[in-house]
């Protein structure tokens, strides 16, 4: 019987599964990940935003990508909340990428990586705990131990506990088509329909993505839906479709318990995002690349184990909070301009407060007593590290602009002060006008608030 010992054993070597592996390879830790599948393997989620480069070049993956024979993708054409237009992709040029090479390129990548053992096909047929240790034995005989064990494996699952939706119940039906009529060919397509919407691109190998969303429920008739579709049934009017129609889950949703002291969920297993977005796989390599960090700080900090399993749950909270609001935005834009029902539970009012006026230089400015000065976890290079920082309003602050700490600044507001005593006061270590940008960032974020409305 064959038997590997690791740090990590990472069940899953999708984007997520790999990206963690990679990482925490960079760190000098030992890593088995398990992948059921043979690779190539199809998968949808094809979009990738400009904002997963910077993921990709920590990765040591840009240069593969960009040699991939991917699609660049630097403009759209939306028709939304009864307007259409094209416009260029904010944030740099997107991907359309083929997910069977993007996946296979980032395991490869995982694969050669020192310390890193790949399982492929392989099963993992039972888990135990055992020892202060995970034994993890696979269909092919071998047993892996591990430390921690890191559960990739999407939305199905390796490990148990609870999840909750952040959005409404939604199905993705889609396929591929070839001998599309020609438009802007390498434009994404986004349609707001009366019970759904619609999502096409041009993927590489000469063939196009058609996919709609819908509600959960009876499958709908997938190709009449295109049929009602204003920028997808020119394309496919004379097209020929090439696959069968798959049926996904496409409903957000967090996992409630993402961290424990031995094990760790990452990629969908974790958060699963609204799709409008187009972010899904930058979320999923975003998670493991915290997740790596988590870990590393566990293995080498073990006493630090809590703050980082803090840190991640935080950033995860922070991350589903963030999404689920952009999503219901964008839904809520559509329902104004006379959506039905799909659109009204996809629209959900976020209980946040307004968006406050901006901060006047003459106004007077104190810190509030919801601000609580306190230690707050943070990612430091390649671990995770407390320092002085604030909480208010159920979020951590440490640092602004990036590297500037926050609270030295706002224990320097040691009662009610004129908004430009305080810039004075600041001007003292930053340049004015940063000083008079970070206050006013500190009262849209209610760090600061006027006596008078406190």
């Amino acid at each position: 019987m064959v038997s590997l010992t690791a740090d990590v054993c990472v069940v899953g070597g999708g984007p997520a599964g790999a990206a963690l592996a990679i990482r925490l390879a960079q760190l000098g830790r030992r890593v088995v990940v398990v992948e059921k599948a043979g690779f190539p393997r199809p998968h949808l989620g094809e979009s990738l935003t400009a904002g997963v480069r910077p993921l990709l070049e920590l990765l040591g993956m840009q240069a593969a990508i960009d040699a991939g024979g991917f699609i660049a993708s630097p403009g759209a054409t939306a028709a939304w909340a009864g307007e259409q237009r094209h416009y260029r992709v904010p944030g740099g040029s997107g991907l359309q990428v083929d997910r069977a090479r993007f996946d296979a390129l980032l395991l490869g990548r995982a694969a050669v990586m020192p310390g890193v053992t790949v399982c492929q096909p392989a099963v993992p047929v039972d888990r135990e705990w055992t020892d202060g240790e995970w034994r993890v034995r696979l269909d092919t005989g071998a047993v892996i131990r591990a430390r921690y064990l890191a559960d990739a494996a999407g939305r199905s699952r390796f490990l148990p506990g609870a999840k909750r939706a952040i959005g409404a119940a939604t199905l993705a039906l889609c396929a591929y088509w070839t001998d599309t009529a020609k438009g802007e060919d390498s434009d994404t397509l986004i349609e707001a329909g009366p019970a759904g919407w619609f999502w096409g691109a041009p993927v590489p190998g000469g063939l196009f993505n058609a996919t709609v969303f819908v509600d959960a429920g009876p499958v709908a008739d997938y190709e009449q839906l295109i049929s009602c579709s204003r920028l997808l049934r020119p394309r496919l009017e004379r097209a020929v479709r090439q696959s069968e129609i798959r049926v996904c889950d496409a409903t957000a949703y967090e996992d409630l318990s993402p961290v424990t002291f031995c094990s760790i969920k990452v990629g969908d297993a974790a958060l699963s995002i609204d799709p409008l977005s187009s972010q899904g796989v930058q979320a999923a390599i975003g998670t493991a690349v915290h997740a790596a960090v988590v870990l590393n700080t566990m293995c080498e900090r073990p006493g630090d184990t809590e703050l980082a399993m803090g840190f991640y749950r935080s950033r995860l909270r922070h991350a589903a909070s963030y999404h689920a609001a952009a999503a219901a935005s964008q839904y809520g834009r559509h329902l104004a301009a006379g959506g039905g029902e799909f659109w009204r539970r996809r629209a959900t009012p976020v209980p946040l407060e307004p968006p406050r006026a901006s901060l006047s230089p003459t106004a007077v400015v104190h810190v509030p007593a919801a601000v609580q000065f306190d230690r707050v976890a943070v990612a430091v290079a390649d671990r995770v590290a407390g320092m002085g920082g604030v909480r208010a309003h159920g979020r951590d602050y440490a640092f602004v602009n990036g590297d500037v700490p926050i609270a030295p600044l706002l224990r320097e507001i040691d009662g009610p002060m004129a908004a430009t005593d305080v810039v004075r006061r600041w001007s003292r270590t930053m340049h004015a006008s940063d000083a008079f940008r970070i206050l006013a960032w500190a009262w849209s974020e209610r760090l600061v608030d006027s006596p008078a409305v406190a």
